[in-house]
């Protein structure tokens, strides 16, 4: 795939139809994952996924330098708005591959536990996490979708892994 970068501002400058379906091809189904992590139904994260790519595209055109990024933006502020409607706590579906990204060797009862101690962080930790080590967004990517600046980012993901693994030594 190209550069999502050079796939949109192809998309701005020219109208390359075809610049954008590469980029929704590829940037949709990270997507619908991150939204049905953070607790929505599958059914409802197509909807919030075809609702993001629309605003995405009515606006995108603005300033294309970081499009991953603000897409991703976008869907979680759509997803927060879903929430909020209906009330319902998100879920957390991140430890595995945190699991998987070395924070911890763990079992099967040992991963279950790494996915109450995820679930236990809060909100904007719990979407370090996912947008990082599970949608697999780097860390300018993760800043750009966050609104912070990249180095705290850094600094947060390593401060909430740290975290995690001190709580897996007390348990």
């Amino acid at each position: 795939m190209r550069d999502p970068v050079e796939l949109i501002r192809s998309f701005c400058r020219d109208g390359d139809a075809v610049a954008f379906r590469e980029f929704y091809r590829a940037q949709s189904p990270r997507l619908w994952k991150f939204l049905v992590a953070r607790g929505c139904a599958p059914e409802d994260a197509y909807d919030l996924v075809s609702e993001a790519f629309l605003r995405f595209v009515q606006t995108v055109c603005r300033d294309p330098q970081a499009p991953v990024a603000f897409l991703y933006r976008i869907a979680t502020n759509l997803r927060i708005d879903a929430w909020r409607r209906t009330q319902t706590s998100p879920i957390n579906a991140t430890a595995d591959r945190v699991v998987a990204e070395g924070v911890a060797e763990a079992s099967p009862d040992e991963a279950a536990h790494v996915r109450e101690l995820v679930a236990s962080l809060p909100p904007r930790e719990q979407n370090l996490l996912l947008l990082r080590y599970w949608i697999g967004l780097s860390h300018k990517e993760v800043a750009h979708a966050l609104d912070l600046p990249e180095g705290t980012v850094r600094r947060q993901c390593a401060e909430v892994l740290e975290k995690l693994r001190q709580r897996l030594g007390e348990s």
